[in-house]
């Protein structure tokens, strides 16, 4: 039995702790968002369509494998409207399912995802995924990094992937990219 002013729930989960908890998760989201989409862009080939990260400003966009199916060019629209034909400039070896896009006109200044420090990534870690899946551009989705296959270079997120998501980033709770979205095991 409880008494009055007893509660069930733990002391940080009750009053304002709840509501800065809350507060202080929906900033993260909006900070991450707001970081990383400019530089999420969606990518058009023969085969399909997904998504892409730019990660130098110069205009290299590194997306995976099947979002370019082989095609030796692409359209490349970004969050801001603006469009770039692309060159598939490079795929990665069996084990990385990565593919590379250098944008044609040399634009300058565009907006960058950083790449993560090599073994940063923890289990149980924020997730944050970006995409454009069903047409729909700049979706973005939460969870936590579930696990870590080393032996396949894989990490595997409880945060929606959808199709059309394929190629955008994974990201850490600062913004920087931890990984690539790929697949959807169901």
């Amino acid at each position: 039995t409880l008494t009055a002013g007893e509660s069930l729930l733990p002391p940080l989960m009750t009053g304002v702790g709840a509501v800065q908890a809350q507060s202080t998760d929906e900033n993260t989201n909006i900070r991450v968002y707001r970081a990383a989409s400019p530089a999420v862009v969606a990518i058009e080939s023969d085969g399909g369509r997904g998504s892409g990260s730019i990660i130098s400003a110069d205009g290299l966009v590194l997306t995976n494998a099947p979002v370019v199916r082989r095609s030796r060019v692409v359209q490349v629209r970004l969050q801001d409207g603006r469009e770039f034909t692309g060159d598939v400039v490079g795929y990665a070896d069996d084990r990385l399912d990565l593919a590379a896009i250098r944008l044609r006109g040399n634009p300058a200044g565009l907006p960058t995802i950083q790449i993560a420090p090599t073994g940063s990534v923890q289990v149980g870690q924020s997730a944050f995924a970006i995409g454009n899946p069903f047409g729909l551009e700049g979706t973005f989705t939460t969870g936590i990094v579930s696990r870590i296959d080393a032996d396949r270079n894989l990490i595997q997120t409880d945060a929606a992937i959808n199709p059309g998501n394929s190629g955008g980033p994974l990201l850490n709770s600062t913004g920087q990219m931890i990984g690539v979205n790929t697949s959807i095991y169901t």
